[in-house]
C-alpha cells in the first residue's frame, strides 16, 4: 500500500499543480465564475456559452444536436461546421442546469488547460522516467503560447487526448504489448471522443499519426515486416469501433442542411511566418518591444512561437542521444510540425517568398483543407515538451550538482522564455435583463421566433445568443455569430444581410433611424415573413431609445416593459399612416 502511495503521489501533484496554474491563468473569472468570464461573454466567448446550453437542450428535447434552427433562423446552423463541443457540452450538462453556462464555461477552460498539461505529462512519463521532467514537457504543452493565443476557444485547447493518440498510435506499430482487439478498440474510442471535442484537431492528429508511423518506418525498417499483420488488425478494430461512433455527426456535417463547402480560414491568415518561430510576442511573458514591434509586421498568425532555447535544446538533446529512437522520432515529428505550421507558401520577417512547402500536398485533401496550418502549434509544443524532457532527464541522470544544476538552469531558461504574460483579463457577462432568466420569457411563445435586438451578429455584437442560452433556449430568432454557406459560394460568419438587419445595425450605431416609407416598411414586412416572427424584444443597448421609437413606429404601437425589456407580442409590420 505504501509503495502505491507514493507511486500515486507525482501524478496526483502535478495534476493539484496544473490546476492552480489553470486557476491563475484564468485570473479574476473565479472571483464570480458564474457571472465573469474572458470577453464578458461576448464575441467568441458567447458563442461557446450558447453551445454549451444548446447541447443539454437537444439531448433533452430528443431533437438532433447537429442541426439547429434556434439561431439563423430559419435556414439554421450546422453544428458540425462550427467550433462546436458537444461531448463537454453533454458532460457538463447538470452543471449547466444547475447554475447556467457561464460557470461551464469557466470550468471547462481551466480543466482544459490543466488537463492538458497533466495529460502530456503523463505521456511523456511513460519514455521519460523524471517525474520532473516530464512534468516540465507537460508545462511547454498545456501552457505554450498556442494554448494561450486561444484561451477563448475550448475546442483549440481542451487537448488532453491528443498525447494518448499518439501514445496509442506507438503501441499499435513499436510496442504491441496488447491484444490488437483490445487496443484497436481504445483507439477507435478515444478518436471518437477527440471528434466530439474537436473535429480539426483529430483530422490534425489523423495526419501526424500517419506521418509518424512513416518516420517510424525510416527509422527502423528491419521491423515493420514483423508488425505489420499486428497494425493492421489494430487499425481495423479502430475503424470498426470509430465508424458507428461517428456516423451521425460525420452525416450531418457532410450531407446535412446549412453544410459549408468552401474553405473557412484563408490559408494566408492561417499559416505563421517562420520569424514567428523565435520571434517573442505578446503572448509570452518576456517579449522586448523591439521583438513585438518586428512580429506585428508578420502576416498570419504568431502561436507558433516555440523559442531560441528549447530549439537549441532539442538540438542538443539529438545530438546527445541520437541512440534514443524516442529522440530521434521526436526531432523528426517537431521538424515536420513545424514544417506544415508555416502553411502552402514561406514567408519570412512578412514577406511572401513564393517558396513551395509540403503543406501544398495536403492542402486540397477534403476536411484537412478546412483546417488551420499553424494551429499544428499545439503538436510542434508536445514534441518541444518530450525533447525538453528527454535532455532534462539526461542531464539528472548523469549524477552530480553541476549536471543537476544545469538541468535546473535548463528548464528555468526554457520556461520562463514561453511563460503568459500573465493571467487573462475577465470581464463581467454582460447583464442579462431579467425577462430571459425568471419567468416572463415564457410570455413569448414556445419555440417561435423572436426577433431580438440588438440583431445577433459576428463578432462582440452576439449578446442576444447570451440571453438565448439564459432563456433555456425557450425561443428561436434570426441572425447570431456562426460559420455557414454564402449565398454566393462562400463561408460567411454571420447571417447573410436583409434590409431589417442592416437598418437595425445601423440604429445600433448611432445612426438616424430612416424614414418608413410603403417601400421600406414592405422590404421589412418581407423578412419578417420569411424569418417566421411572432415577437420582437428590444434588449439594453446603444441608442435604445431610438430604436425603441423605430421599432414603435414600425410595428404600430409602443411596446410592453416586462423585466430589462421592450416586448412587442404578436409582432407584425404595421402599414403605413397617411400624414
Amino acid at each position: 500500500m505504501a509503495d502505491r502511495l507514493r507511486r500515486a503521489a507525482p501524478p496526483v501533484l502535478a495534476l493539484a499543480g496544473f490546476l492552480a496554474l489553470a486557476v491563475w491563468l484564468l485570473g479574476s473569472t473565479w472571483r464570480s465564475p458564474t457571472t465573469r468570464t474572458l470577453g464578458g461573454a461576448l464575441g467568441d466567448p458567447g458563442v461557446f456559452t450558447w453551445f454549451l446550453r444548446w447541447t443539454p437542450f437537444a439531448v433533452g428535447r430528443h431533437i438532433s444536436p447537429f442541426y439547429s434552427d434556434w439561431l439563423n433562423h430559419p435556414a439554421g446552423v450546422n453544428l458540425m461546421w462550427n467550433t462546436w463541443v458537444p461531448l463537454p457540452g453533454l458532460l457538463l450538462a447538470p452543471l449547466t442546469h444547475a447554475f447556467g453556462p457561464v460557470l461551464s464555461l469557466n470550468v471547462l477552460l481551466t480543466l482544459a488547460y490543466g488537463l492538458s498539461a497533466w495529460s502530456a505529462y503523463l505521456a511523456i512519463h511513460r519514455y521519460v522516467p523524471n517525474h520532473g521532467a516530464a512534468a516540465a514537457g507537460g508545462l511547454v504543452y498545456g501552457f505554450s503560447p498556442v494554448m494561450i493565443g486561444h484561451a477563448h476557444h475550448p475546442n483549440l485547447v481542451l487537448v488532453f487526448l491528443l498525447p494518448w493518440l499518439f501514445v496509442l498510435v506507438d503501441e499499435v506499430v513499436v510496442r504491441q504489448r496488447w491484444s490488437p482487439v483490445w487496443l484497436g478498440a481504445v483507439l477507435g474510442l478515444v478518436a471518437a471522443a477527440q471528434l466530439l471535442i474537436g473535429e480539426e484537431l483529430l483530422v490534425a492528429t489523423g495526419l501526424l499519426a500517419a506521418v509518424l508511423v512513416v518516420v517510424l518506418a525510416v527509422m527502423c525498417p528491419r521491423e515493420v515486416p514483423g508488425r505489420a499483420g499486428y497494425a493492421a488488425a489494430a487499425v481495423a478494430v479502430s475503424l470498426l469501433v470509430f465508424a458507428p461512433l461517428a456516423y451521425l455527426p460525420l452525416k450531418a456535417q457532410l450531407t446535412g442542411p446549412a453544410r459549408v463547402h468552401s474553405d473557412i480560414t484563408p490559408e494566408a491568415r492561417g499559416s505563421s511566418d517562420l520569424l514567428a518561430v523565435i520571434t517573442p510576442n505578446r503572448l509570452s511573458a518576456i517579449a522586448p518591444e523591439a521583438a513585438v514591434r518586428l512580429g506585428d509586421r508578420f502576416t498570419g498568425t504568431k502561436e507558433s512561437y516555440l523559442g531560441v532555447p528549447i530549439l537549441l535544446v532539442a538540438l542538443a538533446v539529438l545530438v546527445a542521444r541520437w541512440g534514443s529512437l524516442v529522440v530521434r522520432a521526436g526531432f523528426a515529428m517537431l521538424a515536420v510540425c513545424l514544417l506544415l505550421s508555416l502553411g502552402a507558401r514561406l514567408r519570412v520577417g512578412g514577406r511572401p517568398t513564393g517558396v513551395p512547402l509540403p503543406w501544398t500536398a495536403v492542402e486540397g485533401v477534403p476536411l484537412v483543407q478546412n483546417m488551420v496550418p499553424s494551429r499544428l502549434a499545439v503538436f510542434t509544443a508536445l514534441f518541444a515538451g518530450l525533447l525538453l524532457a528527454a535532455a532534462l532527464d539526461g542531464l539528472w541522470s548523469g549524477g552530480g550538482w553541476a549536471l543537476r544544476g544545469l538541468a535546473v538552469l535548463t528548464a528555468l531558461v526554457v520556461l520562463a522564455a514561453l511563460a503568459p504574460p500573465g493571467p487573462f483579463r475577465a470581464r463581467p457577462v454582460v447583464a442579462t435583463p431579467p425577462f430571459f432568466t425568471g419567468g416572463a420569457v415564457r410570455a413569448l411563445p414556445r419555440d417561435g421566433v423572436a426577433l431580438v435586438v440588438p440583431f445577433p451578429r459576428r463578432g462582440r455584437t452576439n449578446v442576444a445568443m447570451v440571453w438565448q442560452a439564459q432563456a433555456g433556449m425557450w425561443f428561436k430568432m434570426p441572425g447570431g455569430y456562426f460559420v455557414g454557406p454564402d449565398p454566393g459560394g462562400g463561408t460567411r460568419h454571420d447571417a447573410p444581410p436583409t434590409t431589417t438587419s442592416v437598418v437595425l445595425n445601423r440604429i445600433q450605431r448611432g445612426r438616424r433611424p430612416p424614414e418608413l416609407t410603403p417601400a421600406l416598411r414592405r422590404k421589412i414586412s418581407q423578412d419578417f415573413a420569411s424569418w417566421r416572427v411572432a415577437s420582437v424584444v428590444l434588449g439594453p443597448m446603444d441608442n435604445r431609445e431610438a430604436m425603441r421609437g423605430f421599432l414603435s413606429d414600425l410595428l404600430g404601437r409602443p411596446p410592453a416593459s416586462a423585466g430589462g425589456v421592450a416586448v412587442w407580442p404578436d409582432a407584425a409590420v404595421a402599414p403605413a399612416v397617411a400624414r
